[in-house]
């Protein structure tokens, strides 16, 4: 797919669980000893200003029925890796990019109380906002001063900093690498602050982070895709 000017065709996304205190909090989980990994499948990407498509299976489903955003830091890796040292993680990565991890929130309870793996819940299509552009490590010197914010419909809804990430960059990428051979244009989202929750159709998500940009997608109902 492309994101801005780069064209990136990733193998895996892998996404950071209860990285944020503040998430952790309005969550009631508990605060991880390690990084929290779990996958999106490829068929979530979209790009910027694509319509993130609300599945009429969780719309007519009254025991299902809340999908929610999650604003977030994208690291695109550069290159093959694996093993990779801390000192070495920004020399594998090719930039950064906004991420909205839109989420099945109800069948993720269920299935996390169930001690079900919660796949399903984040892999609709659709499901993974990304873009509109990736920014080098070069233009972004620290990662981890970023302002983030998402908006609903204009309203803003979460608003935090990248330097509150649990686990940084490099302590990420060294984890991950050690149990996946990352190849270039793997994603990985760093995780998302407080102020999660509901979409519906019709609804603007405009998901922002300082020096990268703003992420804008609309919320449309399945039945209504041509």
């Amino acid at each position: 797919m492309k994101i801005g000017d780069i064209t990136i065709n990733p193998t895996k996304i892998i996404c950071i669980g209860t990285n944020y205190m503040d998430h952790i909090e309005e969550t009631k989980l508990e605060v991880p000893k390690e990084p929290v990994l779990f996958p999106k499948t490829l068929n979530c990407l979209i790009g910027d200003n694509d319509p993130i498509i609300y599945p009429k299976w969780i719309f007519n489903n009254r025991k299902y029925n809340r999908i929610d955003y999650e604003v977030e830091l994208a690291v695109i890796i550069k290159d093959k890796c694996k093993y990779v040292k801390p000192n070495e993680v920004y020399e594998h990565i090719l930039g950064f990019t906004v991420f909205n991890d839109i989420t099945a929130r109800k069948i993720q309870v269920k299935d996390i109380t169930s001690k079900l793996p919660w796949f399903r819940s984040k892999s609709f299509d659709t499901f993974a906002p990304i873009g509109p552009r990736i920014v080098s490590h070069q233009e972004i010197k620290d990662p981890h001063n970023l302002n983030i914010e998402l908006r609903l419909n204009g309203e803003v809804k979460q608003t935090s900093n990248t330097k509150y990430l649990l686990f940084k960059i490099p302590e990420l990428l060294e984890n991950i690498s050690q149990f996946f051979t990352m190849e270039p244009g793997d994603v990985i989202a760093t995780g998302t602050p407080s102020g999660i929750g509901p979409i519906k159709p019709g609804d603007i998500l405009e998901a922002s982070i300082e020096k990268i940009g703003t992420l804008t997608n609309r919320v449309i109902l399945e039945e209504k895709v041509s």
